[in-house]
């Protein structure tokens, strides 16, 4: 859904690393995307340096996260990308653990939930707009852009904070974070990290909301995609 997001958001090209054992079904799943195998099961340190070489060659933005598992030579692997990479990257689920632990010369947005923000050392709070003060501190120390999410989304590059109130209840709903992602790492592409994350937020809250007055909020996270341009452009999507 990330990949396919940022087609939606106006990126030309989605590469989507995967293993061998899954790269057909991807593809099959969306022919859109162009799809990068590699070997095994599972990310390991082995395929790093080809994936560092793919995106520094193609000046890609790089989402890394969604999907990505905890074994633990795939959090090393997302370690030494990281360490490699000198990019743009939106870093999301389970590569978010991995980054108060790395130097990367890399310019990198964190799209966190209440959980893993906690998780990477963040404040623990169910109402994240109260502890907001708390999470720019925490970016400041991170030295990333941080995009909090919860009822109310927290944007903050450490100096400067956000609250984006535009959403609804469904987006609760399981791959809504992936979606975000894939809008944040489209809108890297040519706006500031912080600029990035606070767009990106209230397009991806906005298409929530204009499903959920036409069909509740009962929708699936694949129906925001189209929801997506309309709420980007400021367009009627009826």
């Amino acid at each position: 859904l990330a990949a396919q997001a940022a087609l939606r958001t106006g990126a030309e090209l989605s590469f989507v690393a995967a293993p061998e054992s899954v790269s057909g079904e991807i593809q099959g799943y969306a022919e859109d995307l162009i799809v990068q195998p590699y070997a095994g099961d599972v990310l390991t340190p082995e395929q790093v340096e080809d994936l560092v070489e793919t995106a520094e060659r193609y000046d890609d933005v790089v989402i890394l996260g969604p999907g990505l598992g905890t074994a633990d030579e795939t959090l090393e692997a997302a370690r030494e990308f990281l360490e490699s990479y000198t990019g743009p990257a939106v870093i999301d689920a389970d590569a978010l653990a991995v980054v108060p632990e790395v130097e990367t010369d890399a310019t990198l947005v964190c799209t966190p939930n209440r959980r893993e923000l906690a998780g990477m050392g963040g404040p623990e709070a169910a109402d994240l707009r109260s502890v907001a003060d708390e999470i720019e501190a925490f970016a400041a120390d991170l030295g990333h852009v941080v995009l909090a999410k919860g009822a109310d989304d927290v944007i903050t590059d450490g100096d400067r904070t956000r609250i984006n109130r535009a959403g609804a209840s469904g987006l609760a709903v399981g791959g809504s974070g992936d979606t975000l992602a894939g809008i944040v790492a489209a809108l890297l592409e040519h706006a500031a990290p912080f600029d990035a994350a606070c767009v990106g937020a209230y397009v991806n809250g906005t298409a929530g909301e204009r499903l959920a007055e036409r069909n509740g909020n009962g929708f699936l996270a694949s129906e925001l995609l189209s929801a997506i341009p309309p709420a980007l452009w400021g367009e009627n999507d009826e």
